[in-house]
């Protein structure tokens, strides 16, 4: 019977919910509960925990003074609420409490990067069963999974993107992905800080148009990982391939230049750090080579297999293409489709013409009815006369 104690409330951030999703959905291993000492030791020493790679324990020790007294004074059986935002978003049943020696480890620090103090972990953790409220990934991951018993489905294809922005290199990927895959997995994951970054629903905006109006949409599925940042900028490529592997995916497509995959050549075979985790999940790795625009070919072409120097190749360089969409620039269409640049430069300056609808028939021919336009198909118009080559 779970006991009930006064004002036994955990707050927690983003960050330490998208986690906790991410453990509710079994998304990176089947285990599902905040982990005792000894379980988190076997975890630490081996990697490994019931059979299952797992990387980092699942260690739950919120930092903060309130957070750490409630955790220090909860009894067995007790049930802590799990705030977030002033909301209660969830609960734990305590199993038991112990002291945190191993921070590092634990999968709420696993982003290699410096974290803010109010992200940090404090000394004691807390271990048991937990159930997080309200949670949209439940659905998604057992649509997929419904989905490929129903078709018995053999060939899933993941694909993880940061989609800041999207432009065309991110196409030719997906579509290779999709030619040789019976359904695709697209995860777009949040990257951390928003200084010069688009916001993520701009981005999952970005995805969706490219899905339902130039891929075969029944092909082709989108997860948001909106609530957490395990996997920004590639950091954690084993927790791409754990997350993967649990939604289904029997491939997963990776750059050359991915961030943490370690590549290095023996007896002139590509490996990775990857490797062992792929046979333990019989996950099959795809490490892409460097994709660029040759000006010569006219076409966007792999480095290993274009003849022409560096001097003929475009590379892609997101902060670049970003740096002209912040100052109100429509990056050329070789380097990202006009409906999706039109699409972010219409939510960065919204309104940013006094005279829209006269600019527009000044510029574009029209059937002499007077029809109200958005700022997206002016943009969408622009580009087009851009791409007009008969007076150049």
């Amino acid at each position: 019977m779970t006991s009930q104690r006064k004002n036994s409330t955990i707050l927690i951030n983003q960050e330490a919910y998208g986690t906790l999703v991410l453990i509710q959905n079994q998304i990176l291993s089947k285990f599902t509960r905040l982990m005792n000492e000894k379980e988190a030791k076997i975890s630490e020493e081996s990697g490994y925990f019931k059979g299952e790679p797992m990387p980092y324990a699942y260690t739950f020790a919120p930092y903060g003074k309130r957070n750490q007294e409630t955790i220090k004074n909860a009894k067995k059986g007790d049930r802590i609420d799990i705030l977030k935002d002033n909301q209660v978003i969830g609960h734990i049943i305590v199993s038991s409490i112990f002291k945190l020696c191993n921070i590092t480890h634990s999968i709420f620090r696993a982003r290699d990067i410096e974290l803010p103090e109010n992200q940090r972990a404090g000394e004691f953790a807390v271990s048991g069963e937990f159930v997080i409220y309200e949670d949209d990934l439940r659905q998604i991951k057992q649509n997929i999974h419904d989905l490929i018993k129903q078709k018995n489905i053999k060939k899933v294809t993941a694909l993880m993107l940061t989609a800041d922005p999207f432009h065309r290199l991110h196409e030719r990927l997906v579509r290779m992905t999709i030619d040789k895959a019976d359904i695709t997995i697209l995860f777009l994951i949040r990257t951390f800080g928003s200084d010069g970054r688009l916001s993520f629903d701009l981005r999952k905006r970005t995805l969706e148009l490219f899905r339902d109006n130039f891929l075969p949409r029944e092909r082709v599925i989108i997860v948001p990982f909106e609530n957490t940042y395990l996997f920004s900028d590639h950091i954690n490529p084993v927790l791409e391939c754990l997350a993967a592997h649990n939604f289904g995916a029997t491939k997963l497509v990776v750059g050359q230049n991915h961030g943490g995959i370690g590549m290095f050549y023996d007896d002139n075979q590509a490996n990775t750090v990857l490797d062992k985790y792929a046979k333990d999940l019989d996950l099959d790795i795809i490490i892409m080579p460097e994709l660029v625009y040759c000006n010569q070919c006219r076409t966007i072409v792999s480095i290993k297999t274009c003849p022409h120097g560096q001097h003929h190749h475009i590379k892609y360089h997101p902060q670049t293409l970003k740096e002209l969409l912040f100052e109100g620039i429509i990056p050329p269409a070789i380097l990202m489709r006009k409906e999706i640049s039109s699409m972010i430069l219409s939510e960065l300056f919204p309104n940013k013409f006094k005279n829209l609808q006269k600019i527009y028939d000044d510029l574009f021919p029209n059937s002499g009815i007077l029809e109200s336009h958005s700022q997206r198909e002016f943009y969408e118009e622009l580009m087009r006369l851009y791409q007009t080559t008969s007076l150049t």
